[in-house]
């Protein structure tokens, strides 16, 4: 009868919802979320209470019911046993991800609660008198504490999941064969978040084993939470930030379940040990964003973990109700902040979240020292944080410390007794593995980091490298993009925007360079000139259109462009502490230059550039005018048949000027394309064949040095006129 009156009862109020949600138009994420609060609250009430089914033993044991300890129950058959403890896996498993999918909503999640929830409420209500039994060890009446309670919390499980069903049909969500199997794949991974703390014992008894004392299986214990860490980086780096915050959200309410499944009592109950307040802590911090209270969590229960999972203070077998409860508590006050960091759910700390963690951990700290000697009156043996016994001094050989620097008050009829030196070591001992565990922190992270973006280029790359194959077809990858273009520069329709400007720094600029060509790019400073060089040699990327080194895309094919350009910045950028020799032959090997040919072209341009008496000092010693002849060297060391030159002459003397010059025009004569931008009229006049100007990011015109003198226009009075033009129409 009470499952008849659950179902019906779970229908009625479905549709209320239903009604009234329509009715005044609130959002589906606000009924759930009132529903995940109310679930969340009744389900709290189970936490607190101990079940019976818990003390079964081995369940496939076959004397199991002659051989056993006298407080071992048998409730059901083994099968029923093993389903029972499945489906109360499953009713946890789905309240942990609806609670955790309010907060970051997800289309798989909601399709896995929406298509699974309601069989598993169904199930739940089928099986409500065996779940009383599981809880009571009898069946009397609906009307027993926890027979309500599981009413009332099948009834809003069952409303919920129906909620999201609702989404589901309502928003048409057809999960696709990826979707299905991530849901799958979903659902195996986070079970074991909330696996019942008991579920090992109840089906295999004791291992024979105690995790402790550095035996193979503590050394499982000890290297399992990392590999953990790293499982999941790997599974989730590349998910979207909504997925990684919803696991990370997921992980630290099932730590909280998993904390407060087993039932404490009296005063050494209270969750007042670092790692138990951690757990605490992080339900509260994590899904409303709280940073000041997580990097407590990060900075001081992290270390607190790691220290009990090494030095744990059991004496029972692994598969032991409370070894595991230990385990699971200790692993999630490890893991949980660490992959909220890496995950980038919270940001990496600074030093003002550490001084925030350092505060709280004081306050953490007194309270504990004085609870500890405050509940000693009343008889319990409490020792929060070990600041009390004489675990830690035993430990560390510290019990003469311990003991012989004693601070006791007696305060309205309570003893209190303070290991003042001890505690005061143990705290500043601890602040500083705080500081030591971030040096390790940051350097993990920094190094995940990296390796993350090493990752994402080399993805990166393949996928251009497979967009090219399939652009080139039968081709090699070798070979240019556009063949036509193979004996020029071409820039067609190029657009360069910084950043959320406004303005383009250069709009629409089109022009093609030939082979034996020295081509002028003028224009005054800031008119466009360098954005556009340094999106030419692949430094800074396109806005649009395109550009084409002899037939190579700079975007799609850069390395094989870039092989072909010799390029001179307008800053002469170099290793200032290698000689000029090793310089040369660092940038003779990015491109694959032979010893004979780069000293057979050394021995040329050392002569030609007078540098041959300081090529094996260090170029920090040189001059302005050594070091841009160093980079011009550099520049022609491969032959490019491309050479791009920034503001070559600013601050060169009228020798280094004038030997440039010589190389720019000998470079051009040998067939190659020589491009150079200044905003020196004289220069441009003197040397070039054809010139384009340019000024506030648009090209005013290409213009035939030979046509105008044969017009008897001068480059200056050509570029006065058009810059004036251009101001006007403004």
């Amino acid at each position: 009868m009470e499952r008849v009156i659950i179902l019906v009862l779970t229908l009625i109020v479905s549709i209320g919802i239903i009604l009234i949600s329509n009715r005044r138009k609130i959002s589906d994420r606000s009924m759930l979320g009132v529903l995940v609060f109310l679930l969340f609250s009744v389900y709290l009430f189970r936490l607190f209470s101990s079940d019976v089914i818990d003390q079964t033993f081995n369940i496939f044991y076959i004397d199991i019911r002659t051989d056993v300890d006298a407080e071992t129950t048998w409730l059901f058959s083994p099968y029923k046993t093993l389903f029972i403890l499945i489906l109360r896996w499953l009713t946890v498993l789905f309240i942990t991800g609806a609670i955790a999918v309010s907060f970051h909503p997800k289309r798989e999640v909601h399709a896995l609660l929406g298509f699974l929830g309601p069989l598993v409420f169904v199930l739940n209500v089928l099986f409500f008198r065996s779940h009383v039994i599981a809880f009571e060890g009898t069946y009397e009446s609906v009307f027993s504490t926890r027979a309500l309670q599981f009413s009332l919390e099948t009834l809003l499980f069952g409303v919920l999941m129906l909620m999201h069903l609702r989404i589901l049909i309502r928003e048409r969500m057809k999960p696709t064969r990826i979707e299905l199997q991530n849901m799958a794949l979903t659902l195996f991974l986070s079970a074991f978040a909330v696996m019942p703390l008991g579920f090992l014992y109840h089906l295999f008894g004791n291992y024979g084993e105690v995790p402790k004392d550095f035996t193979l299986t503590h050394i499982f214990v000890i290297w399992f939470p990392f590999a953990l860490i790293i499982g999941f980086f790997y599974l989730f780096r590349n998910k979207s930030q909504t997925t990684k915050n919803l696991f990370v959200t997921f992980l630290a309410f099932a730590a909280f379940f998993q904390y407060f499944y087993l039932r404490r009592t009296g005063l050494n109950g209270l969750p007042l040990h670092l790692c138990n307040t951690a757990v605490i802590l992080l339900v509260i911090a994590i899904p409303f964003r709280i940073k000041s209270v997580f990097y407590f969590a990060y900075f001081a229960n992290v270390i607190g973990a790691i220290a009990a999972i090494i030095l744990p203070n059991y004496s029972q077998d692994i598969f032991r109700l409370s070894v595991v409860h230990f385990g699971y508590n200790h692993l999630y006050a490890l893991i949980i902040p660490l992959l909220a960091v890496i995950l980038h759910t919270f940001p990496k700390p600074k030093l003002k979240h550490m001084v925030h963690a350092i505060i709280i951990f004081t306050i953490y700290f007194i309270f504990v020292v004085i609870v500890n000697t405050w509940f000693r009156n009343y008889g319990a043996n409490t020792d929060y944080f070990f600041t009390y016994s004489d675990f830690l001094s035993d430990l560390f050989g510290a019990r003469k410390l311990q003991y012989n620097y004693t601070f006791e008050i007696d305060l309205w009829g309570l003893e209190l007794t303070f290991f003042y030196l001890f505690q005061i070591i143990y705290y500043l001992t601890f602040i500083f593995l705080m500081f030591m565990m971030w040096v390790v922190y940051d350097t993990i992270e920094v190094t995940v980091e990296r390796h993350h973006r090493l990752h994402l280029k080399q993805k990166e790359h393949m996928q251009e490298r497979l967009r090219l194959k399939a652009m080139l077809g039968d081709r090699s990858l070798s070979e240019p993009m556009n063949p036509e273009s193979s004996d020029m520069i071409r820039i067609n329709h190029f657009s360069k925007r910084y950043g959320n400007a406004k303005e383009k720094a250069v709009d629409d600029f089109s022009l093609e360079v030939h082979k034996g060509e020295v081509f002028g790019f003028l224009g005054h400073n800031g008119a466009g000139k360098s954005t556009t060089i340094k999106s030419l040699v692949g430094i800074q990327s396109i806005t649009e259109g395109e550009i084409e080194i002899c037939g190579y895309d700079i975007r799609t094919q850069p390395l094989e462009a870039k092989l072909r350009i010799g390029y001179v910045s307008d800053n002469h950028a170099v290793y200032e502490k290698l000689t000029g020799r090793e310089y040369i032959d660092y940038v003779a090997d990015l491109y694959h230059v032979s010893v004979e040919d780069r000293k057979e072209r050394l021995d040329k341009y050392l002569k030609q550039f007078n540098l041959e008496h300081a090529f094996d000092q260090e170029i920090k010693s040189y001059s302005h005018g050594m070091k841009q002849k160093l980079v011009v060297i550099a520049s022609l060391i491969h032959e490019p048949e491309v050479w791009i030159l920034d503001e070559p002459l600013t601050g060169l003397d009228p020798t280094s000027a004038y030997q440039i010059k010589e190389s720019m025009r000998e470079h051009a004569e040998k067939g190659n394309i020589v491009f150079f931008s200044s905003h020196v009229i004289e220069v441009v006049e003197k040397i070039c064949h054809r010139i384009a100007i340019i000024n506030n990011g648009r090209l005013i015109g290409i213009y035939t040095l030979e046509e105008l003198k044969q017009e008897g226009t001068s480059l200056e009075e050509l570029y006065m006129k058009n810059v004036r033009k251009v101001h006007l129409e403004q």
